[in-house]
C-alpha cells in the first residue's frame, strides 16, 4: 500500500504541530526549569530534518508574537502614572495583574527563543540542503 506525497505531508504537518503544541505546553508550565532544551531536543529528534527546521522556524515566529503581546500589555500600563494613593483598589489590582501577564509572556518568549537557538542548526542545515538540491537540479 502506497501513500501519496500529500498524505505524507499532512502526516508530517501533524507531527510538526504536535511537537509545537508540546513545546509550548511545556514552556507554559510554571514549574519548568531551564532543562527545557533537553526535552525540546528529545521532541525534535522524532522528526525528520525538514520537520525540525519547520518547528525551529515556528519557535522563532512564536517568540516574535510574544514580543507583540508584551508590547500590547505595556501599552495598557501607560496609564499607571495617573494612579496615586487615591486610586481605586480595583485599578491597582488590575495593573498588578497586567504586570504578572507581562512576566509570563516575556518568560514564554525567552523560552521560545532559547529553544530556537538550541535548534537553529536545523534551520540552517535545511536551507543549505535546499540550496544544494536546487544547484544539483540546475546542473543536470
Amino acid at each position: 500500500m502506497t501513500t501519496s506525497l500529500a498524505e505524507n505531508d499532512a502526516a508530517g504537518d501533524r507531527k510538526i504541530f504536535s511537537a509545537l503544541r508540546q513545546i509550548k505546553a511545556f514552556a507554559k508550565d510554571p514549574d519548568c526549569d531551564c532543562s527545557c532544551t533537553l526535552i525540546i531536543a528529545e521532541l525534535l529528534a522524532r522528526l525528520v530534518p525538514r520537520q525540525r527546521a519547520a518547528v525551529a522556524q515556528e519557535l522563532f515566529m512564536s517568540a516574535l508574537r510574544q514580543r507583540t503581546k508584551v508590547g500590547t500589555l505595556l501599552e495598557l500600563l501607560k496609564e499607571l502614572d495617573q494612579f496615586g494613593p487615591a486610586s481605586e483598589i480595583g485599578e491597582v489590582e488590575e495593573a498588578a495583574l497586567i504586570f504578572d501577564d507581562v512576566a509570563k509572556q516575556a518568560r514564554m518568549g525567552s523560552l521560545l527563543l532559547r529553544a530556537f537557538a538550541a535548534n537553529r542548526r536545523d534551520v540552517v542545515d535545511g536551507r543549505q540542503t535546499f540550496i544544494a538540491n536546487q544547484a544539483g537540479e540546475r546542473r543536470s
